[in-house]
């Protein structure tokens, strides 16, 4: 079976970026024929998928304008006009504008994959991703979201929704193996810069709470458009121990030293630096907000749930792991144990059987 996934940018160095490597990856080696095409660019991706699987691109730069729309429309049409996938993924629903004739000619099968909640609010173009929802959901012969509350969501709104599956992330790494002597008395959160991760109300839970803790330091992993706004919030607090990190090309050696990582979202599509940190033993507070932080933290067994935007208690719970060792190494712990349900193998198998069950929908209506 010929799969042919659609992204925008190979080349990004985004958590889905990360993630579509290991799945096409991992389908590479049981037997698929995988490709992978980008909007823009794509061909020298940092989060590579290996070499079985090839890779596209219909442009050098990013689209602008009706005719540069229509000219990628006309190249996803003749790409999958070339190469004969039997099903297109798209790893961006707003994609389906270019995807949308395919569908309608039934020239291949199409599924959507999701990244974000159904009730994410796109800094741009928001109005327009609703309108691409819609018409993936209406569209695509199945479509993929990553937590079964966001799964819930779609039901509600949708009333096509049999062939709405939920299927989660897998985790980025394949063994933390990390020294207890190695961690350190640092605070990690990580993400964009942008105000939907929340990293704000992060530095007000951290005003509340530095003082105590002469030892201890925040460090906040990411780039963004928030920066100038978080680094004129941190003078004007008088913040003393904060480190703003920028981009990380290796995360990996923050998670080894970190003791405590914090993930202050307002929303999130999944979570996947929950599952990063808890794969290095690292206990964890979250806002428990929509969606996929619950389905990924046991609220007092390897981390802690907050009610989103609630300063006081996200500090609080912050104090608890800096101040109790022990109840922070156990959390973490157990948090290594409990993300092993989002190994990839487990992972893959369920794509396995849906790129099944979708082909074989397609063969039932020839």
């Amino acid at each position: 079976m010929r799969i042919l996934f659609f992204i925008g940018n190979m080349d990004h160095t985004g958590g889905t970026e990360r993630v579509l490597a290991r799945i096409a990856g991992g389908l590479a080696q049981k037997g698929y024929e995988i490709e992978i095409a980008s909007m823009y660019a794509g061909l020298h991706p940092v989060f590579s998928p290996g070499k079985p699987v090839l890779l596209h691109s219909l442009g050098k730069d990013y689209p602008k304008g009706a005719a540069a729309h229509l000219h990628n429309l006309y190249g996803l049409c003749s790409l999958v006009a070339r190469r004969c996938p039997d099903v297109l993924v798209l790893v961006d629903v707003i994609l389906m504008f270019y995807a949308f004739p395919l569908a309608l000619s039934g020239r291949c099968k199409i599924i959507g994959w999701e990244h974000f909640n159904y009730y994410y609010q796109f800094r741009k173009n928001n109005r327009l991703r609703r309108a691409a929802i819609w018409l993936a959901v209406q569209l695509s012969d199945a479509y993929v979201v990553l937590s079964e509350e966001d799964k819930g969501y779609y039901c509600s709104h949708f009333r096509k929704n049999g062939h709405i599956r939920r299927i989660y992330n897998p985790t980025s790494f394949h063994t933390a193996a990390v020294r207890p002597d190695k961690k350190e008395p640092v605070v990690l959160a990580a993400g964009r810069l942008e105000r939907v991760k929340g990293f704000d109300l992060l530095l007000d839970s951290w005003k509340r709470i530095e003082e105590r803790f002469p030892d201890w330091s925040l460090i906040i992993a990411g780039e963004g458009e928030e920066r100038a706004r978080l680094e004129e919030q941190i003078r004007m607090e008088g913040l003393r121990r904060v480190k703003l990190a920028g981009k990380q090309e290796d995360m990996e050696k923050l998670y080894r030293i970190a003791s405590v990582f914090a993930l202050p979202s307002r929303q999130e599509g999944f979570g996947m630096v929950l599952l990063e940190a808890m794969e290095y033993g690292i206990p964890v507070v979250s806002f428990a907000c929509q969606a996929g932080p619950s389905e990924i933290v046991s609220d007092g067994k390897d981390g802690f749930l907050v009610k989103t935007k609630d300063r006081e208690a996200f500090a609080g719970k912050m104090e608890e792991l800096m101040e109790d060792k022990d109840m922070a190494e156990r959390m973490g712990r157990e948090g290594v144990r409990s993300v092993r349900r989002f190994g990839l193998e487990g992972i893959l198998d369920q794509w396995d059987q849906l790129l099944k069950e979708t082909l074989e929908r397609r063969r039932r209506l020839l």
